[in-house]
C-alpha cells in the first residue's frame, strides 16, 4: 500500500498544499470547518483519513476529519463518508443500524438486514437459556418469534401456565357467585320486619 507520505509527495494541487496549513490544526471551530470543506474534493482524502484513524495521537483536520470526528473510530470499525461528507460507520452492522436513526435517516436494507440477524442471535440465546432452565412458556413464544415449531418442553409448560389461570379464573368466579350470594341474603333481611319487633297500636 502506498504510504500518505509517497501520496502527498506525488499528488499535485493538494489543498492543504495550496492553502495555509494553520488552518488545518487552528483552535477555531469556524476554521475547521472551513479546512473540512477543502477536504471533500482531495484525491486522497481516504487515505489521509485512514492516516489519522491509525493515529489517534495526530490533531487537527486530515481527510476532512476532525480529532472529535475521529473519536469513536479509532477501534478499527469499518468506516465511510457518507452522501454528506460526514464519516460513518460501514453499514451492515446494529451499530450502523441505530447510527441511521441518529442522523434522522431510514436504515439501509444491508443495516435492516444485520438488525434481524442481530434479533434473531439475541432471542435464540435466550431461548437456550429457558432451555437450560427446563424449558417455558416464554420459550414457547421465542420459538413462534424465530418462526419454528414449539419444543414439547416450552409447549407443556404454556398449556400449564394456562391451567393454572383458567382454575384461578374460576376461583375467582366461585368467590364472587359467593359474595353475590351472601349480599343477596343480606339485603332480603333488611327489607323484612326486625325479628321480635312488635306492632305500634293503632290510634282510635
Amino acid at each position: 500500500m502506498t504510504s500518505l507520505h509517497t501520496l502527498t509527495a506525488t499528488t499535485p494541487g493538494l489543498p492543504c498544499r495550496t492553502t495555509d496549513p494553520e488552518i488545518f490544526f487552528s483552535k477555531s471551530s469556524t476554521e475547521r470547518e472551513h479546512a473540512k470543506g477543502l477536504c471533500q474534493e482531495c484525491p486522497i482524502r481516504t487515505a489521509c483519513a485512514q492516516y489519522a484513524l491509525d493515529n489517534p495521537e495526530l490533531k487537527g483536520v486530515w481527510g476532512g476529519t476532525t480529532a472529535a470526528d475521529r473519536r469513536s473510530f479509532h477501534d478499527g470499525r469499518p468506516w465511510r463518508f457518507d452522501d454528506a461528507g460526514r464519516l460513518r460507520l460501514e453499514c451492515g452492522s446494529e451499530e450502523a443500524y441505530r447510527a441511521h436513526f441518529g442522523y434522522r435517516e431510514t436504515p439501509c436494507d444491508e443495516c435492516k438486514a444485520a438488525h434481524e440477524e442481530h434479533i434473531t442471535t439475541q432471542r435464540r440465546a435466550r431461548l437456550d437459556e429457558e432451555h437450560a432452565k427446563g424449558c417455558s412458556s416464554t420459550g414457547f413464544w421465542l420459538h413462534r418469534r424465530l418462526g419454528e415449531p414449539p419444543c414439547a418442553g416450552c409447549r407443556g409448560a404454556l398449556q400449564a401456565q394456562q391451567a393454572i389461570a383458567r382454575e384461578a379464573r374460576a376461583r375467582r368466579g366461585r368467590g364472587l357467585a359467593r359474595a353475590a350470594s351472601t349480599m343477596s341474603g343480606a339485603a332480603d333481611r333488611l327489607r323484612g320486619a326486625p325479628a321480635g319487633a312488635q306492632p305500634l297500636p293503632l290510634a282510635v
